[in-house]
């Protein structure tokens, strides 16, 4: 009987030291936040800043209000100037201002997931395109001090961002067809195979089509691929070749161009609108399409053919 005591009663001061061990860090969190804390309200009373407080943690002021703006959605690129200071005054970092070139922030899937520690993800959501604001963070908020030299660990931060500009493609193309008075056949929701976030396919049928394709065919295309300011990037009616595109096999066409031809029936003519998400992404594909790029493809299927 004492034998099989023997581990339990091992088990059992391991259990105890463990839990011990788990309430100091809890304890030692805690106090560092009270101490950010402490230190965050004698600063906002020095200042004299009325704030309030959001439900992450944060501190803030708009000092520049546009409620009328845009705010912050999923797939948005974000531009902001910002300066990031300890509560002494001490610049940590900041935007290129005087050259005019702001942080840009990618509001994409990688920021949202879990463990993120991308600070803009725990302001921009509160501001309005347009807007200025101060924040004041806890450290528990910043992420890694090593980050920032001349932060030291456990530091709140003050960070004021005096432009926020929201640019979506998505927003840009609803505009573009709308000015254009185009008819939209089909929005095609898709998932973008680089960004991981939802971008959708713009597909107006121009003339029907007269036969469905067939898996394994062969279809041979005459396009041609511009950007929504007219410009021709690409296009192969003036040549005597064609585009070749197998049904329903592994193709290196970009995901949105793909999309729309797996819709396309022999004979029919058709363009498709679509972000860069489902293009060439933030990167662009040489001097001629620019990063962030909306692509327009005016495409038509002359022929089906086996391989």
């Amino acid at each position: 009987m004492r034998i099989r005591l023997l581990p339990i009663l091992l088990f059992g001061t391991l259990l105890v030291s463990l839990s011990s061990c788990l309430s100091k860090v809890v304890l030692e969190d805690d106090i560092i936040l009270q101490q950010n804390e402490t230190q965050i309200q004698q600063y906002i009373s020095a200042k004299k800043l009325t704030t309030q407080k959001a439900s992450n943690g944060v501190y803030y002021i708009i000092t520049n209000p546009n409620p009328n703006g845009r705010v912050m959605s999923l797939g948005d690129t974000v531009r902001v100037h910002y300066v990031l200071s300890r509560l002494d005054g001490f610049k940590v970092d900041s935007s290129s201002i005087l050259k005019n070139q702001p942080f840009t922030f990618y509001n994409n899937l990688a920021n949202n997931n879990g463990g993120n520690t991308n600070i803009f993800l725990k302001m921009l959501p509160f501001m309005h395109e347009g807007e200025q604001a101060t924040f004041i963070l806890p450290s528990t908020l910043v992420g890694d001090s090593q980050g920032f030299p001349n932060l030291p660990a456990n530091s709140p931060i003050r960070c004021d961002i005096s432009f926020m500009k929201i640019y979506s493609e998505e927003v840009t193309i609803d505009e573009y067809v709308a000015k254009n008075k185009i008819n939209i056949t089909e929005k095609v929701t898709l998932v973008s195979t680089t960004t991981g976030y939802t971008n959708y396919l713009r597909y107006i049928r121009v003339k029907d089509g007269a036969a469905d394709v067939i898996t394994g065919k062969v279809a041979k295309l005459k396009y041609t691929g511009r950007l929504l300011n007219g410009f021709v990037f690409d296009s192969n009616i003036s040549r005597t070749d064609s585009l070749n595109y197998t049904i329903g096999g592994t193709n290196s066409l970009v995901q949105g161009f793909a999309a729309g031809v797996a819709k396309m029936k022999l004979g029919e003519k058709a363009t498709f609108i679509f972000a860069s998400g489902l293009g060439y992404g933030r990167t662009g594909s040489g001097a001629k399409i620019p990063g962030e790029s909306t692509l327009i493809f005016d495409v038509e299927m002359v022929a089906l053919k086996d391989k």
